[in-house]
C-alpha cells in the first residue's frame, strides 16, 4: 500500500461493524459514518473514534471525501450510494450482497462505476476463506479430474444466503460463464427480506459452460444447509468444502482426506477481520495497477444474474438461457401478475428485528456494554418484546 487510505461506512447496523474491522487492520482510516438514524451513527463514532457523521450520503461525499465507501444498507439500498460514489469520484466502494435486486440496477451500477473508474468490489467476503481458497486449488488443479455436479443446500433466502452460495460456487470452479437455469419457487407466505418480497423455498439446476451442473435449494431442508459447504463430483474424485475446512477424495487419497489449509479452524473468520482485511488489501492492490479484484462488480453481477434467472424461469415455467433478458425483480413481478398467491396472511420480515426504530435505546446501550454484537442484542430485544 503505497499511501494511506481513507473510508467512509454507509448504513451504521449490524454489517458495517466487520467493515470497520476490515478496514481498522488494513489500516485505513475511517474518517466517516453516514446514517439517517442520528442514535446509530452516534454509536459508530463513540464506539471506533469515527469523526464525522452524517444524514445523507450527498452530504458526506461532498465534505469527508473519503477515498474507499463501504455500503451497508439493506438491498434496495446498494444502488444509490454506489453510484453516488461513482459520481463522486471515490477510488473504491466495498458494497453488501447481494449487489441489486435485479439486473437494470446491477448494471447501473457497473456502468457508473466504469465510467468514473471507481472500482466496485462486492462484498462476498467469503471468497477469502481458506477452505474455499484450497477447494479452488484442488479443483482448478484437477485433483477430481472434470467436475460434473456440485450440490449446495441454504436457508434464509437466496438474496441472503443464496447469494453466497452462488458466488463461492462459481468462485471454486473458477468464475465459468452460465450457459441455462431452470428453477421452481413457492410464495405461500408474505415473506420478505428488508421491505422486498422473497420466496418461502425454492431450487433450481444451473448448467454452466463445460457441462457442469450446480444444484441449489433454499428453505426446503434445514439439515446440513449453510451458505459455504459445497459438494464437487468429478470424474476422477469428489471435493466437500466449507469456509473452514476441506477434505478431498480421489483415487491418491484411498477415501476422505482433510486438507491441509495452513491456517487453524479456530483462527479462520468467515466475517469480519481476516476476511474482510484481505477484501480490502485486494482493493487497493486493484486501485493501484493491480489484478482485477476476486469480488469485483462486472463478476459480482454475474450471481444475481443466475438468481434473477432462477425466479424468471419460475415465473415463465421455462429454462431460461443466458444472457437474462428481465431487468426487473421476477418475484415482485410475479407476485404482482398474481401469480404467488400467499395462502397465509400477513406480511412479515425475517430481517425485521433488525430496524432499530423504535428500539429501547437503554437497554441496547447496557447489553453493547457487555460487548453483545448488534445482531445478538436486537434477537434478545426481540424476544424480551414478546415476551
Amino acid at each position: 500500500m503505497s499511501k494511506k487510505y481513507t473510508a467512509a461506512i454507509v448504513g451504521c447496523g449490524d454489517i458495517a461493524h466487520h467493515h470497520v474491522k476490515g478496514y481498522q487492520l488494513a489500516g485505513v482510516e475511517i474518517v466517516a459514518v453516514t446514517d439517517p438514524l442520528e442514535v446509530a451513527r452516534e454509536q459508530y463514532q463513540a464506539e471506533y473514534g469515527i469523526a464525522r457523521g452524517f444524514a445523507t450520503v450527498e452530504e458526506m461525499l461532498e465534505e469527508a471525501k473519503p477515498d474507499l465507501i463501504s455500503v451497508c444498507t439493506w438491498h434496495l439500498l446498494h444502488p444509490g450510494p454506489t453510484i453516488a460514489a461513482a459520481r463522486a469520484g471515490v477510488k473504491g466502494v466495498i458494497c453488501e450482497k447481494p449487489m441489486a435486486v435485479g439486473m437494470g440496477l446491477a448494471d447501473e451500477m457497473v456502468a457508473a462505476c466504469e465510467e468514473s473508474g471507481t472500482k466496485l468490489v462486492i462484498s462476498h467476503q467469503r471468497r477469502f476463506t481458506p477452505g474455499w481458497e484450497k477447494a479452488r486449488e484442488l479443483v482448478q488443479g484437477g485433483a477430481i479430474g472434470q467436475v460434473m455436479q456440485v450440490d449446495s443446500k441454504v436457508n434464509a433466502g437466496l438474496l441472503n444466503c443464496g447469494t453466497h452460495a452462488i458466488d463461492g460456487v462459481r468462485f471454486i470452479l473458477g468464475d465459468p460463464e452460465t450457459q441455462w437455469v431452470m428453477g421452481a419457487v413457492e410464495r405461500q407466505s408474505e415473506r420478505f427480506e428488508r421491505d422486498t418480497p422473497i420466496e418461502d423455498g425454492c431450487m433450481a439446476l444451473v448448467h454452466m459452460a463445460g457441462g457442469i451442473q450446480f444444484f441449489i435449494q433454499s428453505d426446503l431442508d434445514s439439515h446440513g444447509a449453510s451458505p459455504g459447504h459445497f459438494f464437487f463430483r468429478g470424474t476422477e474424485g469428489m471435493v466437500e468444502t466449507t469456509e473452514t475446512a476441506t477434505q478431498l477424495f480421489n483415487g491418491e487419497t484411498g477415501g476422505w482426506q482433510e486438507q491441509d489449509l495452513g491456517v487453524a479452524s479456530d483462527k479462520i473468520d468467515v466475517i469480519g477481520g481476516r476476511a474482510n482485511e484481505r477484501q480490502t488489501r485486494e482493493l487497493i492492490a486493484w486501485i493501484e495497477g493491480g489484478p482485477e479484484h476476486r469480488g469485483a462488480g462486472r463478476n459480482a453481477r454475474h450471481t444475481v444474474e443466475v438468481i434473477m434467472a432462477l425466479l424468471q424461469s419460475a415465473r415463465q415455467h421455462e429454462v431460461v438461457r443466458f444472457p437474462l433478458q428481465e431487468k426487473g425483480y421476477p418475484l415482485e413481478l410475479m407476485v404482482d401478475e398474481g401469480k404467488l398467491q400467499p395462502t397465509q396472511k400477513g406480511r412479515y420480515d425475517i430481517r425485521g428485528y433488525l430496524n432499530r426504530e423504535g428500539v429501547d435505546e437503554e437497554a441496547y446501550a447496557k447489553l453493547r456494554a457487555t460487548g453483545m454484537g448488534h445482531h445478538q442484542i436486537m434477537k434478545t430485544l426481540s424476544e424480551n418484546n414478546k415476551e
